[in-house]
């Protein structure tokens, strides 16, 4: 049985602590520089997961280096300290620089995939008494984006949590209704695989990870991800900089992912030499309001 604080006190908690990452979160300097060849996504935007053909494979089912990635829509958010929750945590809360987190989201007709990358300079695999080991998380609201990102509000409002350690393959299949309540599931559904790339300059290693779930898993706490729009955050932990535990960095409130892909752009029509019989008809449409979808293919292309 999961254990939840009130749900009336995280309110308030979840509200006091938006108030303060904001002033956290763009004071940072940010240490990563960003790539062109991918999309900003900020809170509140909507991404949509691309459909891979059901007769494409990965070579592993969460191969993170596999070829069918650099075809697929990469995305990146701005993740930065999360905020001291807890009197234990002050002691060590020291807010970094903020870096960028790249993330791509894929599904097949049976299977979900969310695949991060970020810079890290050092790989860190173990946890000592003075050595803390690389981490990362995917958190998913189950009932709305009113929802706090920092690990739910109570039993009525909580998260899934797909959280990747550096010590072990196994990904940690969890739920939360608030700060002090994560529980593992009894049934541990997500997998996934991390794989450290060192280059020539240590500025540029990073972490590769997929996590993944077969669509049709069910279960108490366990995100929906058919159909439909889920609010999605993400943490990563810098062992080599003491992060562990709330010590971390995190993007702040969420991001909407439609679990199905975007639909086609629409095509023109064929060109015709015949004269429009409206003379409005040959001016050009004007442009109407932009959506707030971020662009993207959405199709494996």
């Amino acid at each position: 049985m999961m254990r939840f604080c009130p749900s009336k006190k995280l309110a308030v908690l979840a509200a006091t602590l938006l108030l303060a990452t904001s002033s956290v979160a763009f004071a940072q300097k940010i240490t990563t520089e960003p790539d062109p060849t991918v999309l900003d996504v900020h809170a509140g935007d909507t991404v949509h997961a691309s459909k891979l053909p059901d007769g494409i494979y990965l070579r592993e089912v969460n191969d993170p280096d596999d070829i069918i990635w650099a075809r697929i829509p990469a995305y990146r958010t701005l993740v930065s300290a999360a905020p001291p929750v807890h009197a234990s945590t002050k002691l060590r809360f020291e807010p970094k620089e903020a870096q960028y987190l790249y993330f791509q989201l894929a599904r097949t007709s049976e299977r979900f995939y969310v695949r991060l990358r970020w810079q890290d300079p050092t790989e860190n695999r173990k946890t000592d008494v003075d050595a803390f080991r690389d981490g990362a998380a995917i958190q998913l609201a189950l009932n709305g984006v009113d929802t706090s990102y920092m690990m739910g509000t109570g039993p009525k409002k909580p998260v899934n949590i797909w959280y990747w350690r550096a010590d072990q393959e196994q990904v940690e299949d969890l739920a939360a209704g608030g700060y002090g309540s994560t529980t593992m599931l009894p049934e541990q559904l997500v997998t996934g695989k991390g794989v450290y790339h060192a280059e020539r300059n240590s500025r540029d290693n990073e972490w590769h990870v997929v996590m993944s779930r077969k669509l049709d898993s069910a279960g108490d706490y366990q995100a929906g991800l058919k159909t439909g729009v889920i609010p999605i955050a993400f943490a990563v932990w810098q062992g080599a900089e003491g992060q562990r535990d709330g010590n971390k960095r995190v993007s702040h409130s969420w991001i909407l992912v439609n679990v199905l892909p975007a639909p086609p752009a629409p095509q023109p029509s064929p060109s015709t030499s015949q004269t429009p019989s409206n003379p409005e008809q040959a001016k050009p449409a004007s442009p109407g309001v932009q959506s707030k979808d971020v662009p993207q293919a959405g199709q494996f292309y």
